[in-house]
């Protein structure tokens, strides 16, 4: 990892080439901190803090991340599940307050930052100070308490503070410093203390601060503030006051929370963390958007097949074991084992088999020397080298490096090399019914071939995505990875026009929670695809990682509607009113959800086409005007999920 003390001390290699190397690193780093590497807010800031901000500046925009973790009770699902440990943890203060019950997380800190070399971030989910509410409580007004500092309410504040900073002192006396973010998410407005409005919440921060460095004496500590951005008013405490600025939850679109950042405070040379998020972040994105860090919310670290997760285990394993992402081990001295980048290769030739060039260039041993590196997929060695070629057929492949070294010292690391039939509908022009508002999970996420983005609809049903394909082709193979978010009933339609969709396929009484839904052996095919989403799992709408579809080109290509035995049952839905009309009025036809579309042709008594059109909604109205003589007419329904329907009506 990059760190200012390990430069210092391979300045004295008496290897020319290593000393120009660090040189070279030296200068790159010191030249980022000349704007970045600002000094603590706190004139006062002991070693344990100044050292904590170098190391943070040597990270800042180097392309690289520090990982993170809230809540140490999930560091064994991630070490078994990646074979690495987040370098920061997260810890809260809540049970703090007088009747909770006490809080320890300073303890594990404590042995968090000294005895395994990490970093520490707290947070607080303070409870109403008078006792009468959580944090999420509107009984306490924070406003009226600050205004009146004689007032118990204002007294309770400062004795909540003088528990938690007494935590604090304990965690400067046994030498660690740590991030503090107090007070975050204010601009949301759910919690008690941004409830009062923003001049309320600065004027609290200011308190807090005031209190818990001049009158505690509190130097440890490197204080964060969590902002919106411009999504949200604005509640920023002062420059004097804060050493990093952190977004919860980020939109990582092209103009989302990170462009905000750089409009709101990009000049004030402060260091930009994800204070908080669900999804882990894909690497990629440091090279426009270069996070200090990132900190995964407690529970939603896990598969998303388990209560909240947001993370497939395949994700984790591949973000966490990414040479970008820093994590425990990459703090301390040791072996490293780095196996390189995750990536998905296609199989365009279709031979079923792809040549992969493994590459360990980025292990590292510090002072020590690595004098074997070995290959293997699930207990089969595959080879032997740092860099590494083989033959691997399409599947995925969770392939780990085992590296040793001179000393005898080994360590382990993990790459993902997934093979796959190219989809034709990656990165293909597409539509939807609708965009959740606010996240940034568009449409085409949902065919970018990356599984760490998704689009997701309003919260409402119906709701659809549509594909255009660009020609046509025999459609056999369609895989939907579902988020949580998924959809109970959904219809998968095809259609040569995009007008008029055939129904190829229906599925009924999903199981909830994310999922993967590889829907084969399909007939036909055409040069538009949709997934109608007809009922939800969830309160929330549809959401969806990736679409895949695999087939053949054929310009003859048709769809074949599925067989179904609804078809008696539907037609009897139909309705037609009033069966007499007045010129200048509407006739109302009324279709089962599952009718539509469907082409309505009126003929007038003699045969005579009179209208043809396309009825798209379940309710379709037609205006009887001029063109329509007195008389008796006959309206032919058709619809590729019921047989041919007949119907009559009359004009006066």
């Amino acid at each position: 990892m990059l760190n200012l003390s390990y430069l210092l001390t391979n300045l004295n290699s008496n290897n020319m080439k290593t000393r120009l190397l660090y040189v070279m690193l030296g200068i790159m780093v010191m030249s980022q901190q000349f704007f970045y590497g600002q000094s603590l807010v706190n004139p006062r800031a002991n070693e344990a803090a100044r050292k904590l901000k170098a190391l943070l500046d040597s990270v800042y925009q180097t392309g690289k991340i520090i990982s993170g973790q809230m809540d140490d009770s999930y560091l064994t699902y991630i070490k078994n599940t990646t074979g690495k440990e987040p370098a920061l943890m997260g810890y809260d203060f809540n049970g703090i307050c007088p009747g909770q019950g006490g809080n320890y997380d300073a303890d594990k800190a404590i042995r968090w930052v000294k005895y395994r070399g990490g970093i520490a971030q707290f947070n607080w989910h303070w409870i109403s100070p008078d006792g009468n509410g959580d944090f999420y409580t509107n009984n306490f007004n924070l406003a009226n308490a600050l205004n009146n500092p004689n007032s118990q309410s204002y007294k309770n504040i400062l004795r909540d503070i003088d528990l938690v900073a007494a935590e604090c002192k304990r965690m400067q006396d046994s030498g660690i410093a740590i991030i503090w973010r107090p007070l975050h998410e204010a601009e949301g407005r759910w919690f008690w203390w941004g409830m009062s409005g923003g001049e309320a919440c600065k004027k609290l921060y200011r308190l807090m601060y005031d209190r818990m460095v001049n009158y505690h004496g509190l130097n440890n500590l490197i204080w964060a503030w969590t902002s919106y951005g411009t999504t949200k008013e604005n509640w920023y405490p002062g420059d004097d006051v804060v050493d990093l600025i952190v977004y919860d939850y980020p939109d990582y679109s092209a103009n989302g929370s990170w462009s905000q950042f750089q409009s709101l405070f990009g000049n004030k040379g402060k260091l930009f963390g994800i204070g908080e998020d669900g999804k882990l972040i894909n690497p990629d994105i440091l090279s426009s958007q270069p996070w200090l860090y990132f900190m995964t919310w407690a529970y939603m670290v896990k598969d998303p097949s388990m209560k909240d997760g947001k993370n497939p285990k395949d994700w984790l394993l591949q973000v966490y074991n990414d040479p970008r992402v820093i994590t425990l081990e990459d703090l301390n001295v040791g072996p490293k084992a780095k196996a390189g980048y995750s990536e998905t290769i296609f199989d365009d030739d279709e031979n079923g088999i792809e040549r992969v060039t493994l590459d360990a260039s980025f292990s590292s041993a510090d002072n020590d020397s690595i004098v074997e590196y070995i290959w293997y997929e699930n207990t089969t060695e595959l080879g032997r080298g740092k860099i590494f070629q083989c033959d691997l057929p399409v599947g995925n492949h969770r392939i780990r490096l085992s590296i040793k070294t001179q000393s005898g010292k080994e360590s382990s690391g993990w790459v993902i090399k997934n093979i796959k039939r190219r989809s034709i509908a990656l990165n293909k022009p597409c539509k939807v019914s609708s965009t959740e508002s606010g996240y940034g999970n568009v449409a085409k996420n949902a065919i970018d071939g990356d599984l760490s983005t998704r689009w997701s609809s309003a919260y409402s049903d119906p709701q659809w995505f549509q594909i255009d394909l660009g020609q046509k082709y025999n459609i056999e193979l369609v895989v939907i990875y579902w988020e949580n978010a998924s959809a109970k009933n959904y219809i998968l339609q095809e259609s040569n026009d995009g007008i008029v969709w055939t129904n190829v396929l229906t599925k009924q009484n999903m199981p909830t929670g994310a999922r993967t839904d590889s829907l084969k052996n399909l007939q036909g095919g055409a040069r538009y695809l949709r997934i109608y989403g007809e009922k939800r799992t969830t309160q929330w709408g549809y959401s969806i990682y990736e679409i895949e579809v695999f087939g053949s080109e054929n310009e003859n290509a048709e769809p074949i509607e599925e067989v179904t035995d609804v078809t008696v049952n539907e037609e009897s839905k139909i309705l037609l009113y009033p069966t007499v009309v007045n010129k200048n009025s509407y006739l109302t036809i009324c279709l089962p959800n599952r009718c539509v579309p469907a082409e309505l042709f009126i003929y007038c008594n003699q045969g005579r086409l009179v209208k043809k059109m396309i009825a798209d909604r379940d309710k379709w109205s037609v205006l009887v005007d001029d063109s329509f003589a007195s008389g008796i007419y006959h309206i032919m329904l058709k619809s590729k999920r019921i047989k041919e329907n007949h119907f009559y009506f009359m004009v006066n």
